[in-house]
C-alpha cells in the first residue's frame, strides 16, 4: 500500500466513477473513433519544439488466466521487438534518430507505452512515431524466434527483481488480497511459465485484449492539434473494431469479517516488522469538489498521524524502533490503510500496543481543531506556491489527467481551474468532516496483520496475541489528544549588525558578490522564476577531513542531532510551531570536505529564515536525553542489524580496496561508545564559528534591498576570528594496486551472477576529453546492450556510467555492471573486455556517435527551459568555491566532437587504468529451501 503523492496534477486515486470530460480545454481535440479507440490531442507549450506520444491500454496482468501469468508484461516487451513497419524492432530506429526517451510499463490493471520529446522539426520522425503507436495497437508481429529470444531477457528481469522485498510482498499477497486473483498476479510471472508457454498463448492474449475499445492514444506537445487530430482519425480509425469482444471485467476483493494473519520469514529480511492493513472500498458518486476533498482528507490524515508519532519520539516515549501510518491507493476501486511497526528485540507486544493505542485514540476521538488548522494552513501554502508556476504548461500534467479520464472517468480541467477547485475543496473540510471520514472506513472488517522477520527461533507475535492486544486497548480509558497552539516567544537577541564593504558585479551571471566587514562573502542573484521564494546556503572547506580521529564518532552524532533538540530557547516542538505554515526549510550539511547550512522560504518570511540562519551559527541546542536516546538506538540498530550476503561481500571489497588507519577503522559497536555529549557543542562551534571562512549564496525572488538589509543585520553580525583560513585535508584511502579481481560465492536466493567492473584513471582530462569520456560511456552502453541483452539474452540491462571529478582530487571512472546466470558470467565478462579492447583499436561509427550528440543537445535544451533557483544556486556556489563557470555548455566542443576524439580519450583512459573486477555468484544450493519447508 503506497503513500499519497501530493501534487497539483492528479488527485485521482479515490474514485473510478465514469464522468464526462469538461469541454473547452484550449488546444484540445478529444473524442472516440467508431472502432471505440479514444484519443486526446493537445497543443501545449510545455516543451517547445517537441511532442510526446502515449498509448494507454486498459489491460494489465489481472486479465491473465493462470496459463497466461506474465504474458501482459511479455507482450509489452514484444512491442519493441518487431512490428509490421519495423520487423527488426523499433528501438534501433528511435535510437538512430537520437530519441532515447521511450519506454513502457505493465501494471496489474493497465499498460502504458510512451515516446517522449520527439523534435517536431523532423516531420518524418514525428509521423513515424505515430505509425509506431499504430503498430503497437494491432500489428505486433510476435514471431516465434523473437518470442524465444525475449524469454531469456524477461527471465533475467525476473532474476534482477528477485530480492527480499519481492519475496515478502508475494509471500503476504494471499492475505493482503484476501486470496483473490490479485494475489496470483505478480505482473512478471514465473520462470517455469516464461520458459515454456506456447507461442499461440501470447498471440491469443494479444488478440483478446489489445483492441480499440480498450485503447487510448495521447499526443501532447508543440503541434497543430487540428491537423494531428486528422492524422489520428485517419491512421487509427483504420483499425477494425473487434466483434463480440470479451468483457473487460474488474476483480472484486470481498470483505472479511475476521482478522487474517500471516507470519513470513526471509533470511535476508533486515528487520522484524508488524504490519496492519485494512482495505476500504472507494466511495462512488462524489462530485468534483467532494472527490478532491476526499484526497485532501487522506493527505491530512497521513500528516497528523505522522505528527502524533513524532511527538511520541520527541518526548522520548517511543517503545519502537520506527513506526509509520499511511492511507492511500491499494488497487483499482480500493484504498488501503497501513500501520508498520518495527519493534525493539523482544518488545514486540509493547511496541505494537503503543502504536495501536494511538490508532484507537484517533478512532474514538478523531483529530483536534488545532491539528486540522495547522495542516490545512500548510497545505494551502503549498497550493499558493503552485499558483506561481501554473502559468507554465506541463505536458506531464496533461498526460496524467487524460490517462486518468480514460481509465477512471476522472474529469479533466485546465491547471488553473484544477488549482481553484483544490483550494475550494481544502477550505471546506471541517474537523467534523475529517473525523466522520475516518469513521466511514475505519471499521472492524477487512483487517490483516502480516508479521515478518528473519529468525526462525524468534518469538513473534501470534494472531491470538495480536487480537488480545487489540481487545485490551479497546477497553482502555483513553483521553483525547490535547494539542495547544502557543505562540513562540519572539526573537529577542540584540544584534550589532554589519556592513557591506565591497560590491563586485558578476555580469556573466547577472549577479553580485558582496564582501562584509566580518570577512564573509555573499553572492546574490535575483531569480524571477522563484515566484516569491528564495534559498540561502553557506559552505566552507573542511568537513570531516579536518576533525581529529577521536572526534569522528561525536561528529556523526552532532550531524544527526542538529536541530533535533531545537535551537536557542526553542525546543523541537516549539521550533516546529515557530515555522508552522511558513514553508521554511532548514538543514545542516556536512561532508568529507565541506560543511554548511541550507534553507528556503517565501520572500515574505525572509526575516525568520535569516534569524534561524544566525541562530544555527550562534545558538545550537543539544540536550542529553536526546543524545542518550540517539546513541542507544544507533547502537541497538548496529548490534541487531541483519547482514545479507551482499553486505558481507561489500565489506570484503572495502577491505581489499581501502587503506585503513585510525580514521576509518571499523570499531564495531564500540564506535557508539566513543560518542561524547560534552564534545557536541564545542565540536559544533569549531565547525561554525568563523564567518569569514564561509561563502553565502542568496538566490531567488527576493528584492535586492531586502537581501542587503537582512545580510547586514544577520550575516554581518556573525563573529569572525583572525588567522589562516581553514582548508580541507585530502584523505585518499584507495590502495595503489593496479588490478584487483575476486569472485565471491555466497548463499543467496536464486541462480545469480553479478558482475561489477570499475575502471579508474587519475590523469588530468580536459573539458573536451571529459565530454568524450561521457560519450564513450553512452556508446559502450549501447554496444553492450545490443550484445549482452539483445544478442545473448543474458541480462535485463547493462549499466555503464562514465564520470570524472576534480574535487577533492582528480579521478575519471568507468563503471560497468549487470546481473545474469552463474554459468554465463565468464562468457559475458569476456565480451565486455573484448568491447573495451575494441574501443581502443577500432573507431566507433558516425552512426553510433550522431544520436548521442543529438540526445545531449536535447538534454541541454530541456535544462535551459527549467532554469530556476536550484540551477542558479549550483552555478553561484560552484563559482564561489572553485571559480568555475558551469553555465558554459561547451556547444562548440559538442559540435566539433568526432569519433577520433572518442578513440583518443579511450586510449588515454585505458593506458594507465586501475581495474576493480568483482563477481558475486550464488551457491548452487537454494538457501531458501529449508526456510520454505
Amino acid at each position: 500500500m503506497r503513500g499519497l503523492i501530493f501534487t497539483c496534477i492528479i488527485f485521482v486515486f479515490t474514485v473510478f466513477t465514469p464522468l464526462f470530460a469538461r469541454e473547452g480545454m484550449e488546444g484540445l481535440r478529444y473524442g472516440k473513433l467508431e472502432n471505440g479507440l479514444t484519443y486526446y490531442v493537445k497543443h501545449s507549450e510545455g516543451a517547445l519544439g517537441r511532442v510526446s506520444f502515449y498509448l494507454v491500454q486498459n489491460v494489465g496482468a489481472i486479465l491473465e488466466e493462470d496459463h497466461e501469468n506474465g504474458l501482459a508484461h511479455f507482450l509489452e516487451h514484444m512491442a519493441f521487438n518487431g512490428t509490421t513497419r519495423f520487423p527488426d524492432g523499433v528501438m534501433p530506429y528511435l535510437r538512430g534518430k537520437g530519441v532515447f526517451s521511450f519506454n513502457a510499463h505493465t501494471g496489474v490493471n493497465q499498460t502504458v507505452y510512451n515516446i517522449n520529446d520527439v523534435p517536431t522539426a523532423d516531420q518524418g520522425l514525428v509521423d513515424t512515431c505515430l505509425f509506431i503507436v499504430k503498430d503497437w495497437c494491432s500489428e505486433i508481429l510476435l514471431k516465434d524466434k523473437d518470442i524465444d529470444d525475449e524469454r531469456g531477457v524477461i527471465i533475467e528481469e525476473w532474476r534482477s527483481r528477485y530480492d527480499v522485498n519481492r519475496r515478502l510482498q508475494e509471500g503476504a499477497a494471499p492475505v493482503v488480497y484476501n486470496h483473490t486473483k490479485y494475489a496470483r498476479r505478480n505482473v512478471i510471472g514465473t520462470v517455469e511459465l516464461l520458459k515454456s508457454f506456447p507461442y499461440d498463448a501470447l498471440r491469443e492474449f494479444y488478440y483478446k485484449w489489445y483492441r480499440p475499445d480498450l485503447q487510448c492514444v495521447i499526443v501532447v506537445g508543440d503541434i497543430d492539434e487540428v491537423e494531428y487530430e486528422k492524422r489520428v482519425n485517419e491512421l487509427f480509425g483504420a483499425i477494425p473494431a473487434r466483434e463480440n469482444p470479451l468483457e473487460r471485467y474488474e476483480v472484486e476483493i470481498p470483505a472479511r469479517a475476521d482478522l487474517d494473519y500471516m507470519l513470513i520469514l526471509d533470511p535476508e529480511n533486515r528487520s522484524k516488522m508488524i504490519s496492519f492493513h485494512q482495505r476500504a472500498r472507494r466511495v462512488e458518486d462524489l462530485n468534483e469538489v467532494e472527490r478532491k476533498a476526499y484526497s485532501f482528507k487522506a493527505r491530512i490524515f497521513n500528516t497528523i498521524w505522522g505528527q502524533r508519532l513524532s511527538r511520541i519520539v520527541n518526548d522520548n516515549r517511543e517503545k519502537f524502533v520506527s513506526a509509520s501510518a499511511d492511507f492511500g491507493t491499494f488497487v483499482r476501486n480500493y484504498n488501503g490503510f497501513s500501520l508498520d511497526v518495527v519493534p525493539y528485540k523482544n518488545q514486540d507486544a509493547e511496541a505494537f500496543e503503543q502504536v495501536w493505542t494511538e490508532w484507537e485514540r484517533i478512532r474514538r476521538f478523531g483529530f483536534t481543531d488545532a491539528e486540522m488548522e495547522r495542516v490545512q494552513e500548510a497545505l494551502f501554502q503549498e497550493l499558493q506556491k503552485m499558483e506561481s508556476t501554473v502559468e507554465k504548461e506541463s505536458n506531464l500534467y496533461y498526460v496524467n489527467v487524460f490517462q486518468a479520464h480514460f481509465l477512471g472517468g476522472m474529469p479533466f480541467l485546465e491547471q488553473k481551474e484544477e488549482l481553484e477547485l483544490l483550494k475550494e475543496a481544502l477550505l471546506e473540510i471541517t474537523t467534523g468532516d475529517m473525523n466522520k471520514w475516518i469513521h466511514s472506513w475505519a471499521t472492524d472488517s477487512s483487517q490483516i496483520v502480516v508479521v515478518s522477520g528473519n529468525d526462525k527461533d524468534y518469538k513473534y507475535l501470534t494472531k491470538e496475541q495480536i487480537l488480545n492486544i487489540m481487545a485490551g486497548v479497546s477497553k482502555k480509558d483513553l483521553k483525547p489528544e490535547v494539542v495547544e497552539r502557543k505562540a513562540p516567544e519572539a526573537f529577542d537577541l540584540k544584534l550589532q549588525g554589519g556592513t557591506i564593504k565591497k560590491v563586485k558585479k558578476l555580469d556573466r551571471f547577472k549577479a553580485e558578490e558582496w564582501t562584509l566587514a566580518n570577512g564573509a562573502r555573499v553572492f546574490y542573484k535575483h531569480v524571477e522564476e522563484g515566484h516569491g521564494f528564495f534559498s540561502i546556503a553557506c559552505s566552507n572547506h573542511g568537513g570531516r577531513s579536518v576533525v581529529a580521529a577521536e572526534d569522528l564518532p561525536t561528529l556523526d552524532a552532532m550531524q544527526a542531532l542538529t536541530l533535533k533538540s531545537g535551537i536557542y530557547k526553542y525546543d523541537l516542538n516549539t521550533l516546529k510551531e515557530l515555522v508552522q505554515g511558513k514553508q521554511v526549510r532548514l538543514n545542516m550539511m556536512l561532508s568529507d570536505y565541506t560543511e554548511g547550512f541550507g534553507g528556503s522560504t517565501r520572500a515574505d518570511n525572509a526575516e525568520l529564515l535569516f534569524q534561524l540562519f544566525y541562530l544555527m551559527f550562534e545558538e545550537p541546542r543539544f540536550e542529553k536525553p536526546q543524545f542518550d536516546k540517539y546513541v542507544e538506538r544507533a547502537k541497538y540498530m548496529y548490534e541487531n542489524r541483519r547482514l545479507t550476503p551482499q553486505d558481507l561481500v561489500q565489506d570484503s571489497i572495502r577491505k581489499l580496496t581501502t587503506r585503513t588507519d585510525e580514521r576509518n577503522r571499523d570499531l564495531g559497536a564500540a564506535y557508539f561508545d566513543k560518542m561524547n555529549f560534552d564534545r557536541l557543542e564545542p565540536l559544533y562551534r569549531e565547525c561554525f564559528s568563523n564567518a569569514k571562512e564561509f561563502t553565502f549564496c542568496i538566490v531567488g525572488d527576493i528584492d535586492r534591498e531586502e537581501a542587503v538589509r537582512l545580510t547586514n543585520e544577520y550575516i554581518g553580525s556573525l563573529p569572525s576570528r583572525k588567522g589562516k583560513k581553514e582548508e580541507y585535508i585530502i584523505r585518499n584511502y584507495d590502495v595503489g594496486t593496479d588490478t584487483i579481481s575476486h569472485v565471491f560465492t555466497v548463499a543467496m536466493p536464486g541462480d545469480k551472477g553479478m558482475v561489477n567492473l570499475m575502471l579508474e584513471n587519475n590523469a588530468k582530462f580536459s573539458d573536451k576529453e571529459q565530454l568524450a569520456l561521457n560519450i564513450w560511456g553512452q556508446m559502450l552502453r549501447n554496444r553492450l546492450f545490443a550484445i549482452v541483452r539483445e544478442q545473448e539474452s543474458a541480462t535485463y540491462g547493462v549499466n555503464v556510467e562514465a564520470n570524472s571529478i576534480t574535487f577533492p582530487y582528480r579521478k575519471a571512472t568507468m563503471m560497468i555492471g549487470f546481473e545474469t546466470q552463474r554459468d554465463k558470467v565468464e562468457r559475458m565478462k569476456e565480451m565486455i573486455y573484448k568491447e573495451l579492447d575494441r574501443s581502443q583499436h577500432e573507431l566507433f561509427t558516425q552512426e553510433e556517435l550522431t544520436p548521442i550528440l543529438v540526445s545531449i543537445k536535447l538534454s541541454r535544451s530541456q535544462a535551459d527551459e527549467n532554469i530556476g533557483i536550484d540551477y542558479w544556486m549550483n552555478v553561484l556556489n560552484t563559482y564561489a568555491e572553485y571559480g568555475e563557470d558551469v553555465t558554459d555548455h561547451s556547444d562548440k566542443l559538442l559540435e566539433g566532437m568526432t569519433v577520433e576524439d572518442v578513440r583518443d580519450v579511450v586510449w588515454k583512459f585505458l593506458k594507465k587504468v586501475k581495474v576493480r573486477d568483482w563477481v558475486i555468484k550464488s551457491e548452487e544450493a537454494d538457501p531458501l529451501s529449508d526456510w520454505e519447508k
